[in-house]
């Protein structure tokens, strides 16, 4: 990534960079000691406590069939870089990362145009680092201190970082072919009973894999079916 901020306390580290998009080059990073307005998926609150790493990437590519699988790439290298420290996480489709059954990192993946031209994609990572407890976040969650992992979120950071930009120029070229096999190495639901909230409808079934595309795979009681958007719920 080409250059990277710091800031003190801002009200998203998203809405700072679809605010200053025109200011700063393509892989300007930002990150924040507090976010008083951080947001997640689907419109929820993202509660940045103290000691979580919370950060944004400006990206700027053309426009390509591939965008949506940035979160998974962003993802796929949040897991690789909590493996340094001897963990196992896992991906709940399509982009938070799991340890032990427990939230360690979410992202937000948000777009701007000027009329029908793509101007910048942000992406919006949380990832918990240091925070001691977490019961207020609305589900299960951990962080690293919580894990036994002593590490600063520079580090956490500048290894994320790495790994997505490892990655990043062969997605652009040619799409989720080249994360799949990484990726759903991580899957965590693959074979379990879910029921996955597609904002339409709730949809039960079982996890049948990842296709080639990055969506979900589900077995129904009408067949399978292929989630593009939703939520895995349990």
């Amino acid at each position: 990534m080409s250059r990277l901020l710091h800031l003190d306390t801002v009200d998203s580290t998203n809405s700072y960079l679809k605010t200053h998009r025109a200011d700063w080059p393509h892989g300007t990073v930002v990150y924040a000691d507090c976010q008083t307005a951080g947001r997640g998926r689907c419109d929820r609150t993202w509660v940045s406590q103290a000691g979580g790493l919370y950060f944004s990437v400006l990206l700027k590519p053309p426009y390509n069939p591939f965008l949506s699988n940035l979160t998974q790439l962003m993802a796929l290298s949040i897991c690789q870089a909590l493996e340094i420290y001897g963990l196992t996480p896992a991906i709940k489709w399509p982009n938070d990362v799991q340890v032990g059954g427990r939230k360690i990192s979410g992202i937000l993946s948000e777009t701007v145009f000027d009329k029908n031209t793509l101007e910048a994609v942000v992406l919006g990572v949380g990832i918990n680092v240091s925070q001691d407890g977490l019961e207020n976040v609305g589900q299960p969650a951990t962080s690293l201190k919580m894990l036994g992992v002593q590490t600063s979120r520079e580090r956490v950071l500048e290894n994320v970082l790495r790994f997505f930009g490892q990655g990043y120029p062969a997605l652009c070229e040619k799409g989720f072919e080249t994360i799949y096999a990484a990726y759903t190495k991580r899957f965590a639901a693959l074979g379990k009973e879910i029921t996955v909230n597609n904002g339409e409808k709730t949809i039960f079934g079982t996890a049948e894999g990842i296709s080639p595309r990055g969506t979900l795979l589900m077995r129904t009681a009408q067949g399978q079916k292929e989630i593009y958007i939703g939520d895995i719920l349990s």
